[in-house]
């Protein structure tokens, strides 16, 4: 092991080994010498013939076994030097005093030249493995050399430093306490330099020399743990201010780097960023030192290099947001920032900008840091601002004043997700009399000479902000506020931005970097007013005179931008149509807009896509940003990392949607004409945030996932102009895509609904149609139930909703409602007791289930997992709440959308599911909730209601709206079955009369085709309810005062003369079905009374006074009730003679028929005249004539008229309609041969007393008495000239036929529907007739007061007329 080397000749070392040899040949008694004696002889003899230089290197070279000693661990290296050490030092010591020189100096000498032998590459700062090994060896030596006073620390730094000391070695003289780093910091002041470069030389290494990372890492924190406590510990000691300028020269070696843009994490300087991480310092440095250090740094960073003045600052800070913020100088605020608190941080930060000039940049990029990465931030700077403010006002401080609007700023440009916009600070500010410059001129003044001082230097979003908005000023001081103003605009003007960009309807947003285009949410805002109003705005039309070049320039192109027309004009094309007849729009432009329509349409049709390099450029950035946030989701990122990864995916969003819009308080949506922009980045992002939501699931529960996927909705909130594409995809997804849907899909888009709600009150509402909802309510309206597909997948929509609500709700204790939509839990309260049977019965405690923290799960198993949550108390509470409780009348809503052929119940399963809901579920519940309180009546109401709304609801739903399909039967099934439970009289009154006679209430707007169709609509379902429910219910039971009992016909006889009278078909006849169920009421209801003849005989009486229409009608269809009456009347009464008024009708049935040869005395004239004008032939006209009273001959004609108009209505001019024509002519001229004039009050609408009158006026509709002056002339124009004297000689015919002309005239200046062009020869006929008439008229044909009444009628409307009638007047006089 040793290399011993002797001094003597080799003779004489032979010799004394032969001797010793023959010595051994004897053997020797042993002295008693002990083993220490031994030792120590044995230790002299090797010291005689040693070598001091080559010893050290034996200790230093142990060939394979040295190369195992590590710099941490020194067990090997001591079973080494242990052994030789006595050897070492008796050698030091023996040369020493040869040499006359200290044993200090000697070993410290000896120790350089061994280290300056090892560092084979002076440059470096570090070892390699083997030089490192080597050194410890050496050091180790050292150490024992130390302790046995034989080394001299100071003497070997003034030794070594005369060399080119190495880094690492002066690290390992440290850990070995050998010369420590306090120790040359205090006593050489020239190594803050050194120290210096060579941390600067190590991360470079480190970068370059990627082994050994681990001790490179240990000598870097060490070396910067000395500095730090030296630094800042004792302030008071001169090697404080070393330690400090040490560090100040490393952090601007760091902060040149960044303004030199070489910021990349991965190079040297970022590996002095990693230096600032707290954890690094372990316990080597106390926490207060630590705070001190933090807080000086961040000191240095925020005033390094102040050249950006505040006037460039204000240009700037728009590319100083946090996402065009260096890497590296965001990695350093992030670790600086981390040791305090946001308010200390700000506390810092005022304190900074009150005593010292600042580098703007890092100021406010470290603004936007802390904004990012700490969501208390805002309401720390808010407050901060206030003070802020408020200091700035009582001081007049323009240097706060500043500060507030660059800070307030930019926390604006990072978005909605961490601070309001510039414009709804500003407004809260200064725009109101509560402002921080309303309490004194003075201060308006100070804020408006501010304003005006920042106008040369501000961009001009901020500028149209406070012209949009300006701030409050006093009445007496609108002066000043003008003048500010007007420099802004003439500003603005030399900028070339024009404040005409300003939307008519918008909300100005005061964002920077973003290209405001508001028109295309104008036009939205404009269409949809018009589609609710059917009106131009009146905003709209102001725009087009008094902002003429935006509408022109904006407004118009927006509107009118090429797309593919719909084939039916939607509402768009509605408005563009209305504004282009009001000479709104350039004949040109329109035409343009027509060409550019037609080539889009050609264009998709022949496939032809487009696609701009720079949008896929800007795509795949996109998608690299979001894989990164993907990634950070299964690593488990901290929130600052994720809103920091979002911040950038604003920016790239920023840059591909560069058409940004200003803010909106509604978005106006079309779902007919999907929003088609930005198709990609919508689906981009919601496949993007689908898979970091399964991510996110998959490594952390929903309650411990934080606040990420809610930032993630305030960014896009930054974006208005996604939103409408983005809500037009979900709708998509929920509506139709559904059923396609993976349980991946559910879960994300279930994720991003619950989100949606929770921050419902930052997002813009939506309007669709005439609706205005959250945006979270709207798409909850998405999910259908109508078949068993979507059934399904609107239940495992439901329960991932659920599911993540719940967790959410209880990660930060909030309310439940907070996270779920109202809408949607009343779709879950729905499908929950209609599909799982399981969930009807009540559920009296809580079951002890885990709800899933895997989200996966949770749509797999859709029924396990629905029964598990419906047992949460948290969810079953929900439905106290009103707005979360579903009604009856919402149930049957939705009950009426599932098809019943493709339902996922069977027919015997949803029979049973609906009488559980009515009679189990909702009869018993209180009204307040929803219930009927045990009611059936409101039930059955309900039911009918919602019969009655079935043809609005199949106009407003996309599902068929037939009703052969839908689960209508089966209501109408169970409302007869709860109808059989109710006893009504009259006492009580009739809901089933009062709910119809609101639903049939005539609108004074009736004459419109629209409403008229509507009205018909809602008659059809009214009469599909009054055939179904039991007919004895039809018609009350009264009892008088005596006790004696009758039936009530009133309601009966007021709903046909109100409602059924106005849409009769056949005309003046009740079709076959109520007639029926009318007189089956009749039979029905009689048995309740003590006589059923006598009250079916009085309830008839009462119908042929007052409802002559109910009788008219059972006489038209006898032939086909008259044997269900029969049959009824027998079962009830055992009697086979029918009731005397029923009789009747049989009678004149047969009399009409001449199967009696007695005529029906009993029996009214009208009625009679019915029976005969049914079977009336042309051959018996004249038989007729002289067999018939002339009572009757007058019904037979209003039959004829009736018929007449009739067909006037459906064939005019056909063969019938003449024939028709001819019979009423026979009839009116067998009536002039008696020169009786009762004929005329057919014609008669002034309300006259006449029978034929008050008949006519229960018999007919308002719309066929409205054509009795067509029926009238198209009769008087056909009759011979003979037959016209006569009439002329009839008393008030001249009167008649000029107010029937009169009328006549108006229908076809009216333009009434029923008036058809080819009818309008009759108008000119009318009028030669009349003006004969008037010819051929006697002097006192007109009363004078006639006569004035219609020379004031005509002398507007037919001034010839009205001539003829002034020399029929002079005639009078003359006489």
């Amino acid at each position: 092991m040793f290399s011993a080397t002797s001094d003597t000749t080799e003779s004489t070392n032979t010799t004394s080994v032969k001797s010793l040899l023959a010595r051994r040949s004897v053997k020797r008694l042993r002295d008693e010498e002990t083993d220490t004696q031994l030792q120590q002889s044995c230790v002299r003899l090797f010291m005689r013939h040693q070598k001091t230089s080559e010893l050290l290197l034996e200790v230093t070279s142990h060939d394979k076994k040295m190369s195992n000693i590590s710099c941490e661990t020194y067990e090997h290296l001591d079973q080494y030097t242990d052994l030789h050490s006595s050897a070492l030092e008796e050698d030091l010591r023996r040369r020493s005093e040869q040499m006359k020189v200290s044993v200090e100096l000697l070993s410290v000498r000896l120790l350089c030249e061994k280290l300056e032998e090892l560092s084979t590459c002076p440059d470096s700062v570090l070892l390699n493995s083997t030089q490192r090994a080597d050194v410890c060896a050496l050091l180790k030596c050292a150490q024992k050399l130390l302790s046995a006073g034989l080394f001299s620390p100071h003497l070997l730094w003034q030794e070594y430093w005369t060399h080119q000391p190495i880094l690492e070695v002066m690290y390992h003289f440290h850990t070995h306490n050998i010369l420590t780093l306090e120790f040359l910091l205090e006593r050489d002041v020239a190594m803050s330099l050194w120290i210096s470069d060579q941390l600067q030389s190590l991360c470079v290494s480190m970068m370059t020399t990627p082994d050994d990372r681990q001790i490179h890492q240990h000598i870097l924190s060490t070396v910067v743990c000395v500095l730090v406590r030296m630094a800042f510990e004792d302030r008071s000691h001169n090697v404080s201010k070393t330690c400090c300028s040490i560090l100040d020269v490393m952090i601007s070696w760091l902060l040149d780097s960044v303004s030199e843009k070489q910021s990349d994490l991965s190079s040297a300087f970022g590996v002095w960023v990693q230096v600032h991480d707290a954890t690094g310092f372990d316990v080597r440095v106390s926490e207060d030192v630590l705070q001190r250090f933090f807080t000086h740094t961040l000191m240095r960073v925020l005033t390094h290099r102040p050249a950006f003045k505040v006037s460039d600052a204000i240009a700037l800070q728009s590319e100083w947001t946090f996402a065009k913020t260096p890497p590296l100088l965001t990695a350093l605020f992030c670790k600086i920032c981390l040791a305090f608190s946001v308010e200390s941080v700000l506390c810092q930060l005022q304190q900074v900008l009150e005593t010292h000039e600042v580098n703007w940049r890092h100021v406010l990029s470290c603004l936007s840091n802390l904004l990012i990465y700490h969501p208390q931030t805002q309401s720390c700077l808010t407050d901060l601002l206030s003070k802020f403010l408020r200091s700035a006002f009582e001081t007049y401080d323009v240097e706060r004043m500043i500060t507030s609007f660059l800070l307030a700023r930019q926390a604006s440009l990072e978005g909605p997700a961490v601070f309001p916009s510039y414009s709804d600070w500003f407004k809260l500010s200064f725009g109101g009399a509560s402002g921080y410059h309303g309490n004194s001129k003075k201060s308006t003044v100070f804020l408006l000479k501010f304003l005006s001082d920042l106008v040369p230097f501000e961009p001009p979003q901020y500028l149209k902000v406070h012209v949009m908005h300006p701030p409050y000023t006093r009445s007496k001081h609108r002066s000043l506020l003008q003048e500010y103003i007007s420099l802004t605009k003439t500003r603005l003007a030399d900028l070339k931005v024009s404040l005409e960009e300003t939307g008519i309807f918008e909300v100005v947003n005061g964002s920077a970097g973003v290209l405001h285009c508001p028109a295309q949410q104008d036009v939205e805002k404009a269409v949809t007013l018009f589609t609710t109003t059917n009106r131009i705005p009146a905003t709209v039309i102001e725009a087009s005179i008094f902002r003429r070049p935006y509408f022109l320039s904006r407004f118009l192109p927006a509107l009118l931008s090429p797309r593919v027309l719909p084939v039916k004009a939607d509402a768009r094309m509605n408005f563009i149509e209305a504004l282009r007849k009001a000479d709104k729009v350039p004949a040109l432009l329109y035409s343009s807009y027509i060409e550019s329509c037609q080539r889009e349409s050609c264009r998709q049709q022949q496939g032809v896509c487009e696609s701009v390099e720079g949008e896929e450029d800007h795509l795949m950035i996109l998608q690299e940003h979001f894989l990164l946030l993907r990634k950070m989701m299964s690593d488990q990122a901290s929130d600052g990392d994720v809103s920091a990864q979002l911040s950038k995916i604003s920016l790239s969003l920023r840059s591909t949607c560069t058409d940004e819009k200003t803010g909106s308080d509604v978005i106006c949506l079309n779902l007919q004409s999907p929003d088609p922009t930005h198709a990609a980045i919508v689906n981009i992002i919601l496949q993007n945030f689908c898979i970091c939501v399964l991510k996110a699931s998959k490594v952390n529960p929903v309650n411990r996932q934080g606040e990420w996927a809610s930032v993630f909705l305030k960014v896009l909130l930054g974006h208005r102009r996604l939103i409408s594409p983005l809500i037009h995809r979900l709708w998509d997804l929920l509506h139709k895509q559904g059923i396609s849907l993976s349980w991946a899909h559910v879960l994300g888009l279930g994720a991003l609904l619950v989100e949606l709600h929770h921050c419902r009150h930052m997002y813009p509402q939506v309007q669709v149609m005439n609706s205005t909802l959250s945006l979270s309510e709207h798409l909850s309206d998405a999910l259908l139930c109508s078949t068993r597909s979507h059934m399904a997948f609107c239940l495992r929509f439901c329960v991932a909703v659920l599911s993540y609500g719940l967790c959410k709700a209880n990660s930060l204790s909030k309310e439940l409602q907070t996270f779920i939509p109202a809408r949607l839990y009343k779709k879950v309260l729905f499908l929950m007791a209609r599909l799982i049977p399981e969930t009807r019965a009540p559920i009296k405690e809580e079951h002890d289930c885990d709800i899933k923290t895997d989200m996966a799960e949770l749509t797999e198993r859709v029924k396990d997992s629905a029964i598990a949550l419906w047992s949460q108390t948290q969810i079953r509470d929900l439905q106290k709440l009103p707005q979360y409780q579903l009604s009856f009348s919402e149930w049957l809503t939705a009950e009426l959308h599932v098809q019943r052929s493709q339902d996922a119940l069977t027919d015997a399963e949803r029979q049973e599911y609906e009488h559980w809901v009515c009679e189990q579920y909702y009869l018993p519940m209180p009204v307040c909730e929803g219930g009927s309180g045990g009611d059936v009546a409101r039930i059955c109401a309900d039911i009918i209601t919602a019969v009655l709304d079935q043809h609005s609801l199949s106009q407003t739903s996309e599902i068929p709206s037939e009703h052969t399909d839908s689960c209508l039967p089966d209501l109408l099934s169970l409302v007869q079955v709860l109808m059989y439970q109710l006893t009504v009289t009259v006492d009580e009154g009739h809901f089933l009369w009062d709910l119809l006679e609101n639903r049939c209430t005539v609108t004074s707007d009736l004459g419109s085709i629209g409403h008229e169709l509507e009205y018909q609509q809602i008659l059809e379902n009214v009469n599909r309810v009054l055939v179904l429910v039991p007919a004895v219910l039809l018609l009350p039971v009264r009892t008088d005062a005596i006790g004696r009992k009758s039936l009530d016909c009133h309601r009966l006889m007021k709903h046909i003369n109100d409602v059924q009278r106005r849409s009769c078909d056949p005309a003046a006849l009740l079709c076959l079905k109520l007639t029926t169920q009318f007189l089956k009421a009749v039979v029905c209801a009689s048995v309740s009374c003590d006589d059923p003849a006598v009250a079916v005989n009085s309830c008839l009486l009462e119908f042929s006074v007052e409802c002559p229409l109910m009788l008219l009608s059972a006489q038209h269809w006898w032939m086909r009730v008259s044997a269900v009456l029969r049959c009824q009347w027998r079962r009830l009464t055992g009697c086979d003679v029918l009731p005397e008024q029923l009789q009747m009708l049989e009678d004149c049935h047969n009399w009409s028929r001449r199967t009696s040869g007695s005529a029906v005395t009993s029996a009214p004239a009208w009625l009679k005249a019915a029976c005969l004008h049914r079977f009336l032939k042309r051959s018996e006209m004249e038989k007729i004539r002289q067999e018939t009273d002339r009572q009757i001959l007058n019904f037979l004609f209003v039959f004829s008229v009736i018929e007449l108009i009739s067909e006037q209505l459906h064939g005019w001019g056909s063969d019938c309609w003449r024939r028709v024509r001819d019979k009423s002519i026979s009839l009116v001229t067998h009536l002039l041969e008696d020169s009786d004039s009762d004929w005329l009050l057919l014609f008669d609408q002034s309300g006259s007393d006449h029978s034929l009158c008050h008949f006519t006026s229960r018999v007919m509709s308002p719309q066929m008495l409205r054509l009795m002056p067509l029926a009238f002339y198209s009769i008087v124009i056909a009759l011979e000239s003979e037959a016209l004297h006569r009439m002329l000689r009839s008393s008030g015919f001249l009167y008649t036929a000029a107010v029937n002309y009169r009328d006549l005239h108006k229908l076809f200046l009216n333009s009434d529907k029923h008036v058809y062009v080819s009818q309008h020869q009759v108008l000119l006929e009318g009028r030669r007739v009349l003006m004969n008439i008037i010819s051929l008229s006697s002097a006192d044909s007109l009363t004078l007061g006639q006569r004035r009444q219609l020379q004031s009628d005509y002398e507007r409307m037919d001034s010839e007329i009205s001539a003829a009638l002034c020399i029929s007047s002079r005639d009078i006089h003359f006489t």
